[in-house]
């Protein structure tokens, strides 16, 4: 059964600038791997409703680092990176009368986000089950350590996680090269912003199905699972061969790694006999195909010491603009290792406006990561800074629920917001 879209607000995004115009999205959110998912709607331009606490919102508006607001409230780094423009409303969620407000505004929604440990929303009676029978087209995402029961269960559906066990579970901490047999935490929020990119991608999905079906849907997405996919690679491999790769080593190819020339680091990476040849013949080498060590990516790999020896001394006495310049010219692909400071001077991160600055009141203005996703005829995302706690409770209760200001000055009197 195809939608039929009655309603003139969701029939402002047909021809709007942005894809996902007209498109409600409530949150209850923190840290990094819903509010990301949620942050990428509000670009694409959802209006995206953050549900906080009271008390102090989302966690990350008080994680280090922080600095003091004009009323002494600390405004967390972490928050900015991570709810660009976003509303955000304070609700009681333990007060009957909150949880009547959050239902009421669910009745209005598109789309529910969630990050919460799984059954706390059920057990308030805001889980997919409660909230679907007063708005059966309404896409609910729940984001977790190891998934939801009701969906796919896991043995371990009731362990807390965070970033790092993801990581860990899945066995990318195995991967990275380091310098001992200690695993290795890859520094930054990988599986948090992997949940995030496809709870986006489920959303997506389930507002298509509703499209043609009426019908919404719940998206259940578990940090172990997203990050086991980014590792899928080692995952096939050991099924075909029984063995892992060494740490920091490609699983089929050589070279495929950091190289340091005469002032830096560079990469190079060979990926194809094709490119090998290339290779070769800019390294001034163009026998070494015939190299029986050498031969295809796998024996490369195995003899990966010998093989650095001449590549090494390619680079002994070449700059990296030098080397970088000479395996472009051949086909190779290759780059330099950027720092983070490299990335503010990085002609490409300019070029495609992956640096957004915010001017944030508290910490001045703050450049943080752009969006990734481009599109024809579809203009950068704005740039508004993330929202004061509480900062759109009166405009979100009277556009969402016509309430007037009586209304609302009672739900403060209460302590409901």
């Amino acid at each position: 059964m195809e939608e039929t879209i009655h309603d003139s607000r969701v029939g402002t995004k047909i021809g709007a600038d942005r894809p996902l115009a007209g498109i409600r999205v409530l949150t209850v959110e923190n840290f990094i791997a819903a509010p990301f998912a949620s942050m990428w709607l509000a670009d694409a331009g959802a209006e995206v409703v953050k549900i906080e606490t009271r008390e102090g919102g989302d966690f990350s508006r008080s994680t280090n680092p922080v600095k003091k607001d004009a009323d002494g409230k600390p405004s967390g780094l972490a928050f900015l990176r991570a709810n660009r423009n976003k509303k955000s409303v304070t609700l009681d969620l333990k007060h009957p009368e909150g949880r009547r407000i959050f239902t009421e505004l669910a009745a209005q929604a598109d789309v529910v986000i969630e990050n919460l440990r799984p059954n706390v929303m059920d057990r308030m009676g805001l889980g997919y089950a409660d909230l679907s029978k007063i708005n059966p087209r309404l896409i609910y995402g729940a984001i977790s350590g190891f998934g939801h029961d009701d969906i796919l269960p896991s043995p371990y559906g009731d362990f807390p996680a965070f970033d790092i066990v993801g990581q860990a579970m899945s066995g990318l901490m195995y991967r990275p090269e380091r310098s001992d047999d200690r695993p290795t935490y890859l520094g930054f929020s990988l599986a948090d912003i992997e949940c995030g990119i496809l709870a986006l991608y489920g959303v997506v999905l389930a507002l298509l199905h509703r499209h043609t079906t009426g019908k919404g849907k719940k998206i259940d997405i578990s940090m172990v699972d997203a990050s086991l996919i980014l590792n899928e690679i080692s995952v096939a491999m050991y099924s075909a061969t029984k063995r892992t790769s060494p740490p920091g080593v490609h699983a089929v190819t050589a070279p495929f790694g950091t190289y340091r020339a005469k002032d830096g680091y560079i990469v190079i990476a060979v990926l194809g006999e094709h490119i090998w040849k290339r290779f070769a013949e800019v390294i001034g080498r163009p026998n070494l195909p015939d190299d029986p060590r050498f031969a295809d990516g796998m024996l490369r790999k195995q003899h990966l010491d010998d093989l650095n020896v001449e590549i090494d001394a390619w680079l002994a006495d070449r700059s990296r603009e030098t080397a970088l310049a000479e395996l472009r010219a051949g086909g190779v692909p290759c780059a330099n290792v950027n720092d983070v400071p490299d990335l503010f001077e990085c002609p490409h991160v300019a070029a495609r406006k992956m640096l957004m600055t915010l001017d944030d009141p508290v910490w001045g203005p703050i450049q943080v990561a752009g969006n990734p996703v481009k599109m024809s005829d579809v203009p950068e995302p704005e740039a508004k800074t993330p929202p004061r706690l509480g900062e759109h409770n009166a405009n979100v209760l009277h556009e969402w629920l016509g309430m007037d200001d009586g209304e609302i000055g009672k739900l403060r009197e209460m302590n409901v917001i």
